[in-house]
């Protein structure tokens, strides 16, 4: 008797991670990771560099409200060189790592384009791990046009993905199947690993719908984390 409990047990496990629970809206718990590389392959700059804009009292500093070390948006004089390239705008956010809390940028971020506001320019890089894109993270470097292109703004929602696993305990077939739970999956549909804010290892899973148009199923548990509604 005692070993079918644990068989029967063993086998509930089983289900559960290949299965999931499509009802919930729980999000999985945020991992703990390493300690991340210290040192970069350009020479870093100090906020305590940053000299105020023309007209402002001091430099501008936003810091991550979780965490202080890092952070988010700096506005000031951020450098003498200007910036006329996707290349220049990427060596000098990566001047900003250490502060910034950013990893190997050459390879974390791809040029996505700039954003022209008449005297102002911004170059946005996306932030990709390996393949996928992470969600909602990238950094904006915003010049100034009228002061010969001149750098005066960093925008970062940059994720710490070191140590981060990209290897599924829900399997694609299962989120599927927690998809299917709520919505209506047409048939040969094949869901998409992406990483979700958190971050958290997530299958896509398009769905037939009147109001939402995308699931994303948490890879590592089977909850449904979040759904992309249709623009009416």
């Amino acid at each position: 008797m005692k070993r079918l409990a644990v068989a029967a047990a063993v086998t509930a496990a089983a289900v559960f991670l290949t299965c999931g629970c499509a009802s919930s809206k729980k999000n999985s718990k945020k991992k703990s990771y390493p300690e991340r590389p210290t040192e970069w392959s350009v020479e870093q700059r100090s906020v305590e560099e940053v000299t105020p804009l023309s007209g402002e009292e001091k430099a501008f500093i936003k810091r991550d409200p979780e965490n202080d070390d890092v952070v988010r948006i700096i506005q000031g004089v951020l450098g003498d060189s200007a910036v006329n390239s996707e290349k220049d705008a990427l060596d000098l956010i990566a001047s900003y790592s250490r502060e910034m809390g950013l990893g190997d940028v050459y390879s974390e971020l791809q040029f996505t384009g700039t954003t022209d506001y008449g005297d102002r320019l911004d170059y946005r890089f996306d932030q990709y791990y390996g393949d996928m894109r992470v969600y909602s993270s990238f950094v904006e470097l915003t010049v100034d046009k009228n002061s010969g292109n001149r750098p005066i703004i960093i925008n970062s929602t940059y994720t710490d993905m070191w140590g981060f696993s990209v290897k599924p305990r829900v399997s694609s077939a299962a989120a599927l199947k927690c998809a299917a739970d709520n919505y209506k999956v047409a048939k040969g549909t094949v869901p998409v690993l992406t990483i979700y804010s958190g971050p958290v290892l997530a299958w896509i899973v398009p769905v037939s719908d009147s109001r939402v148009s995308e699931v994303y199923i948490d890879a590592n548990n089977g909850d449904t984390i979040h759904k992309d509604m249709k623009v009416s």
